[in-house]
């Protein structure tokens, strides 16, 4: 029996094997969903325009059953420097009449000039420094390679410096310019530090890359720089101050002031005006006085100042008497002396107080950021 076993399983080992045919196996994974929330960023409104440059942002309407809010339009406008330095050239070739004399200038170069006329300097890269004597001359002392030449073309109303190359633009001419304090100056530059100190009829001065330092001054003062610092120190007249990304500092200052930055703080001290608008998108505004000058805050004066994402920090004295208009949407109000607000008023919104006789208006004004008055 056993042994018929055994043979039965030789043989069926021995047969051919049949094959074995497996079917085509899909395998279905189900399908994995999923679903993003709709994510809704909101940007307020902004206008970019060419040639120049316009910052624009909108004013805020904000309605709610407790509150109302407007914080005004913050509107910065920058020139393009970089069209205007061409065209600025071009009237300049222009101009190159038998009404102008014309000379190459050496390093040290000094000629007499009209008192009251304008020195008009323009350069690519380098630096700017301007100074004033009593005499009826100026000197330009430049420091420039030996492939570049120093033009001065002069009439009897203004001086026209530039440098030039004969490949492109010319490479970095340090200037240090010494005017009588009765000229007028108009700088430009490019990659261009400038300093300016006692001209007495007016200041125009725009960088596009560059600190601007002007002390001492007097008249209509003008200063833009894109990427750099402005300082005025010591100075008086109508100041108007641009700037896009860095710091704007005024210390003691007499006069009207209109200071517009994007993305920089304003510090201004010791400020004696009756008209002041400081407004920044991105940064703080300091307004103070100093010991020496408490009436910072004249009668009958009018200050704004405003910010989009920072604080506004003023520095009231005892004798001020104004009427206070404080809007925040995300921030605080603090002062640290007793302020008289209507009931009902949210401390934190919008509202409107009064400080003395209220004869000067203080308008205040911060979208994202807190406002605090101090004592002085």
């Amino acid at each position: 029996m056993y042994s018929k076993l055994l043979l039965g399983a030789l043989v069926g080992f021995a047969a051919p094997q049949e094959r074995v045919q497996t079917g085509h196996v899909d395998v279905h994974v189900p399908a994995i969903e999923i679903e993003i929330p709709e994510i809704n960023v909101e940007v307020p409104e902004f206008d970019l325009y060419m040639p120049g440059f316009s910052f624009y942002v909108s004013g805020y309407d904000i309605d709610y059953d407790s509150y109302d809010i407007h914080i005004p339009a913050i509107e910065i406008h920058v020139p393009n420097m970089e069209a205007y330095l061409k065209g600025w050239f071009d009237d300049w070739d222009d101009d190159w009449d038998d009404n102008w004399d014309y000379q190459d200038a050496d390093i040290d170069t000094t000629f007499d000039v009209d008192p009251n006329a304008r020195l008009e300097l323009r350069n690519h890269a380098g630096e700017i420094i301007v100074r004033t004597w009593s005499k009826s001359q100026v000197r330009i002392e430049a420091s420039h390679s030996s492939s570049d030449k120093v033009k001065v073309l002069s009439s009897g109303s203004a001086v026209r410096v530039r440098s030039e190359s004969r490949h492109g633009h010319p490479e970095e001419v340090d200037y240090e310019v010494t005017v009588p304090a009765s000229m007028s100056v108009d700088l430009w530059g490019f990659d261009t530090d400038i300093s300016v100190d006692g001209v007495q009829n007016g200041v125009q001065v725009e960088t596009m890359d560059g600190d601007i330092e002007i002390r001492n001054c007097a008249g209509e003062i003008s200063a833009t720089s894109l990427e750099g610092d402005v300082v005025v120190q010591r100075s008086s007249g109508r100041m108007e101050l641009h700037n896009t990304e860095n710091d704007i500092s005024v210390l003691d200052f007499e006069g009207e002031m209109f200071i517009e930055s994007i993305d920089g703080d304003i510090r201004l001290e010791g400020i004696r005006a009756a008209v002041v608008e400081a407004k920044t998108v991105d940064g703080d505004v300091y307004y103070e006085g100093t010991i020496y000058y408490e009436g910072t805050i004249a009668d009958d004066g009018r200050y704004r100042l405003s910010t989009h994402d920072g604080d506004v920090v003023v520095a009231i004295p005892s004798n001020t008497n104004a009427t206070v208009q404080v809007a925040t949407f995300d921030g605080e109000f603090e002062a640290d002396f007793p302020v008289q607000i209507a009931p009902g008023t949210q401390a934190s919104r919008k509202f409107t107080f009064t400080i003395g006789n209220g004869s000067a208006r203080l308008e205040l004004h911060s979208f994202d950021g807190d406002i605090q008055l101090v004592r002085r």
